[in-house]
C-alpha cells in the first residue's frame, strides 16, 4: 500500500492483528476478545505497518454506519494501535491516511471511530470532529465519537 523509509503498510488478515490488539487495546481481556464482529466480512480491510518483518501498527476499516451521524455513507475505523516502541514516528498518521484512502476509494463520504480519550487529540489534529458526548465502552473505557467527512465524496 504505502512505503516509508522506516516502515511499510500492507493489507493483513484479521488474525494477524489480534496479538497487537490484545497487547495495546485489550490487555486485560483474552486474545479471543480481540476478534470483533465484522472482522471476517468481505468488505472489512485490515492494514498493518511493518518495520522489517515486525508488525508495529494496525487498523481495521469496516463497512458500518453510525446512527449519530447525518449520513449513512460512512465507514468505521476500529482497532487502531501502534506498538509502544514505534510511537511518535508517524506510524499512526500513515495508518489513518491509508484508512481514509481506502474509504474514499470505496465511495464513502466519511470515516468515523470511537476514539479513546488518550487518542482524541490525535484525531482532532488530523481533521476529525467530535460528535456528541463522551461515553463508556464496558471493559474498555471512555470514548468519544469522531468523524471526518471527505470533500468531493463520490456518493
Amino acid at each position: 500500500m504505502t512505503q516509508s523509509a522506516r516502515f511499510q503498510l500492507k493489507e493483513i488478515s484479521a488474525e494477524q492483528s489480534f496479538p497487537l490488539r490484545h497487547k495495546i487495546l485489550r490487555p486485560e481481556q483474552t486474545l479471543s476478545d480481540c476478534c470483533y464482529e465484522g472482522d471476517f466480512e468481505p468488505t472489512t480491510v485490515h492494514i498493518g505497518a511493518f518495520l522489517n518483518s515486525q508488525l508495529i501498527g494496525i487498523c481495521s476499516i469496516y463497512t458500518a454506519t453510525n446512527l449519530s451521524l447525518p449520513t449513512s455513507n460512512t465507514c468505521q475505523l476500529r482497532a487502531m494501535a501502534t506498538d509502544e516502541s514505534a510511537r511518535g514516528k508517524g506510524v499512526g498518521v500513515q495508518l489513518l491516511s491509508a484508512a481514509e484512502t481506502h474509504a474514499k476509494r470505496q465511495g464513502h463520504s466519511g470515516l468515523w471511530a470511537n476514539a479513546r480519550q488518550a487518542a482524541l487529540g490525535f484525531y482532532q489534529n488530523l481533521g476529525y470532529g467530535v460528535v456528541g458526548d463522551e461515553f463508556d465502552i464496558a471493559g474498555v473505557g471512555r470514548h468519544t465519537l469522531v468523524v471526518k467527512h471527505f470533500a468531493n465524496a463520490s456518493r
